[in-house]
């Protein structure tokens, strides 16, 4: 199994289930809100499996069981009859792809899709995805979490986890909290570059809506759904009204968003 080469549909097996879909998920990962309010929307009943991350309590994500699933050690995985297709933005399109219900479908979707995924590393290609300009800001939130849970899991998560930058940056948060975002720090240079360009990714999107409704048009989308979790960790980052003032357009296609079922859900 190439590491380098999990993204999409996989041609071999790694579960044998009675369910045709099952989502190894994490409630508050970004990439698994955006899985799961897809499957919502085509309303494709699937088998839930949580999976905590070292920011809800403990790294399950590392242990044996999970790593023969997906040996980055990252969530979400969705498995369609025991294949695994990894990457949200493979996921909802795959997703799509198998289901009986539609939804819009075109190259502006496409491109609006990449243009919402978080891809690769966080820490670059700020101008290419806005999902890792959202990474990057999301780290304050992270340090808040990490306060209660014990120093001896950090050392551990560290040693199992296949990528040694998350696993680094993770402990840092742990040790040194808020401090490791003074100014010119590193991080603080990296977070000032995000929003730099993610200012730049929202404006384009208010533009782009003030003719349409829904990213595609008059039709809900993936694209819409990739946004819809983009905006809401803004929300819960507290950064949405920082970002969409004076984008009116924005503001409207949020509260949008907010009211479908699967947002609420």
């Amino acid at each position: 199994m190439n590491k380098k080469n999990l993204s999409g549909l996989q041609n071999f097996k790694v579960l044998d289930s009675s369910h045709e879909w099952t989502l190894f998920h994490n409630d508050f990962s970004l990439c698994s809100r955006k899985v799961r309010i897809c499957l919502n929307e085509l309303n494709i009943k699937y088998n839930s499996e949580h999976v905590h991350i070292i920011e809800t309590s403990d790294s399950e994500n590392l242990n044996k069981k999970f790593l023969k699933i997906n040996p980055t050690g990252t969530v979400p995985v969705l498995l369609h009859k025991g294949f695994p297709i990894y990457e949200s933005h493979e996921q909802i399109k795959y997703i799509e792809s198998q289901s009986a219900s539609y939804l819009s479908n075109n190259d502006i979707v496409d491109s609006w899709i990449k243009r919402g995924s978080l891809v690769g590393e966080p820490d670059k290609d700020f101008d290419i995805y806005a999902g890792n300009c959202i990474a990057i800001l999301t780290p304050p939130l992270f340090v808040s979490m990490l306060k209660n849970i014990p120093l001896y899991k950090f050392f551990r998560y560290y040693l199992n986890h296949p990528s040694k930058f998350r696993s680094a940056k993770f402990i840092m948060f742990k040790l040194f909290g808020y401090s490791v975002f003074k100014k010119n720090s590193p991080l603080y240079k990296l977070a000032s570059l995000s929003a730099k360009n993610l200012e730049i990714h929202l404006s384009d999107l208010n533009k782009h809506l003030s003719n349409n409704v829904w990213i595609g048009g008059d039709q809900f989308s993936l694209a819409d759904i990739t946004w819809m979790v983009i905006l809401h960790r803004l929300e819960e980052i507290q950064l949405f009204d920082k970002f969409s003032f004076n984008k009116k357009n924005l503001n409207e296609y949020y509260n949008n968003l907010k009211r479908r079922k699967s947002f609420v859900e």
